[in-house]
Formats: structure tokens, sequence, C-alpha cells
């Protein structure tokens, strides 16, 4: 399964970023480690070159938040928030403590390095997330349950949270993602956990 963005590509004609959280730092065989990114932009920057994160290397206070580093960063993440008038503090209270969040952090993301990822990630058009929909009622014969939101929707409520839950994620994103990784107002995100590889391309 090492290649398994490109057999989802190939498949669901999309461009799929592989996702690795890492305790120890990873060969990157050609890829770079990047300063001052968010998560979310990084994963647009990944089907370029393999890409290598860390706590220094994340800017975003969410991404912080929902990867570990930064767990009691509640306060500035919620100033952050409500300065981009996203809702009320009590709201956005409320929603922070709903958060998928690691509570043992990795030390390390890669993004599309060599191996089999642990997730992986696309944008995509609702049509095409319809057709691997389809695919998941077929072989397990019950809906898709999702949760949305629009805080934290790529790092969280994407990355996170289908790692931790081994679940199929969607998001339509939030003001920062849709900007940082150009994702067109006909796209969705999806998140795909490695314990289901195999029910899309056996």
């Amino acid at each position: 399964m090492n290649n398994i963005n490109l057999r989802f590509s190939s498949k669901f004609s999309s461009h799929w970023v592989k996702v690795n959280f890492y305790n120890q730092k990873p060969d990157l065989k050609g890829g770079k480690r990047l300063n001052n990114v968010r998560f979310c932009e990084a994963t647009k920057k990944a089907i370029l070159h393999p890409v290598l994160l860390d706590k220094e290397s994340v800017s975003c206070p969410g991404a912080q938040y929902a990867f570990g580093w930064m767990p009691d960063y509640k306060d500035d993440l919620l100033e952050s928030c409500y300065s981009k008038g996203q809702a009320q503090k009590n709201v956005l209270k409320s929603m922070l403590s709903q958060m998928p969040h690691f509570k043992k952090p990795f030390k390390y993301i890669g993004l599309n390095i060599e191996g089999v990822p642990d997730m992986i990630i696309s944008y995509m058009a609702p049509g095409k997330i319809m057709n691997l929909i389809k695919v998941y009622h077929n072989h397990q014969g019950k809906n898709l349950d999702v949760s949305l939101s629009s805080m934290m929707s790529i790092c969280g409520n994407v990355a996170v949270s289908t790692y931790l839950e081994e679940k199929i994620t969607l998001s339509f994103g939030c003001n920062d993602s849709r900007e940082y990784t150009d994702m067109g107002r006909e796209y969705l995100a999806i998140g795909i956990p490695r314990k289901l590889f195999n029910m899309f391309v056996d």
C-alpha cells in the first residue's frame, strides 16, 4: 500500500495526500521541512513534494491545539477564532471542548512521505465523494455518520479525527483552509483511515 494515494487518484480522479504521524524523524528522500505554514496549507504543498512538519513548523493555533503541541492554548485559540467573527465566545468555548485533539502528541507529521500512510486526505467535488460513499454503503451496509464543524476543519475534524476514530471524515472547510488550500466552493475535504483502504482499492 506504499502507493495508496496513486491508487486512489487513479480510481477516483482526485489528488490524495498521504498523512503519517511519527515519534521519530523519518527519512524525507527529497522532501522538505516547511516553516510557518498551516497544516491545511501544507497538504496543498505536499502534492508537489513530500513535506515534514513539527511543532515549530505550524503557525496556526488551531492546528497547534489539534495536534497536541499546545494543549494549554485554549484562551489564545478562542481569542483568535473570536477575532475572525466565527461565533460568540461562549459558543466557541463549547465547540472547542468537542474538538478532536491528540492528548499525547506525535513529534512529526509527514505528508506524502514514502511508506504506508496512517490516513489519506483529498479535496473533492460532491459527486466524487458520493461515489466513495456508495462503495462504503455497499461494503458496510449502513449509513456513514459524520460530524461537521466550521473551525479546525482540516487539522482537527479531518486529520486528527480520522486517525483517532479510524473512520471516514468529511469537512466543508473553515475560512483559513478554504483560503490557504485554494479549496474551491465546489469542493469538500475527506479523510480515510488506513484500516479502510482496501474497501476502496483492494
